[in-house]
């Protein structure tokens, strides 16, 4: 039997913030992005908390948690992470982001980097200055999400529609929980928020960058840009997959990050 937590942390501004632990050992946090809430992990979790303890958590308006204040965005991403940390008593932990996500696991790494063992930015340039896209292109929900096709999601692109219909309704229902600002702000928010090269130079926790071969919003060229920023980063891009391969294709991406993380915990500490 898998150990599980939950539970709400009332953060420095009055939100609360919803969170949850599955499994016990080396800590392993994961952070949803701009298409979903910590339910879009459902299929890491039981993976992953069979070695871990693996927190997972809603970001301010996602899912369960609270935006009363409109003081969401990378900035509080990070603060509110780091609250969830100290409560849970982390000393140093794997840090997961996955596309918006990509800024708090980064900037984590920035604020409080003897906290953070490795990161996995996941289809994200994650505030590296290199951008994302297209810039011209609408946000990915400028249409109502009732307006779409069943299943049909930008961030999972055509082919898991077509695979599995189920799961691509799934992640198309995900991204009407909650009371999150609009895309367009958020998008606003996150091409603003860049750290700087000589923050990113300072990142001495290894770090791997997932590509998927069919991103456009996240493309392999600017992942592999946005890497070289990184003292201590390797990218793999993973063939005939789009902005989301842990939702589309769990088992390989699963697999991945689980060899990255191996290999890290096999390092010597020096």
């Amino acid at each position: 039997m898998i150990p599980r937590t939950e539970g709400f942390i009332t953060v420095a501004d009055g939100e609360r913030v919803w969170y949850e632990t599955a499994g016990e050992g080396p800590d392993l946090i994961l952070t949803h992005g701009l298409g979903g809430n910590a339910a879009v992990w459902y299929q890491q979790v039981p993976y992953f908390a069979q070695h871990y303890r693996v927190i997972s958590w809603d970001q301010r308006g996602f899912g369960r948690s609270t935006n009363g204040n409109g003081n969401h965005g990378p900035v509080a991403a990070v603060s509110d992470l780091i609250e969830i940390m100290d409560l849970l008593d982390v000393d140093r932990a794997h840090v997961v982001g996955q596309s918006m996500g990509g800024w708090a696991a980064l900037g984590t790494a920035i604020a409080v980097p003897d906290r953070v063992e490795s990161v996995v930015l996941a289809c994200t340039t994650g505030g590296i200055p290199v951008g994302f896209g297209p810039d011209s292109a609408p946000p990915l929900t400028a249409a109502p999400v009732t307006a779409r096709p069943l299943g049909e999601h930008p961030a999972v692109g055509g082919r898991l529609p077509s695979l599995d219909m189920a799961r691509a309704y799934l992640y198309q229902a995900l991204g009407t929980f909650g009371h999150r600002p609009p895309d367009t702000e958020f998008f606003r928010i996150l091409k603003a928020h860049n750290y700087s090269p000589e923050e990113l130079a300072a990142v001495a926790a290894p770090v791997l960058l997932i590509a998927g071969e069919l991103d456009d919003l996240m493309t392999p060229d600017r992942i592999r840009s946005a890497a070289e920023f990184l003292p201590h980063a390797e990218v793999v891009e993973l063939a005939d997959r789009g902005h989301s391969p842990y939702f589309e294709d769990p088992h390989a991406w699963n697999e991945l990050v689980a060899h990255f993380l191996a290999d890290v915990r096999a390092r010597p500490v020096l």
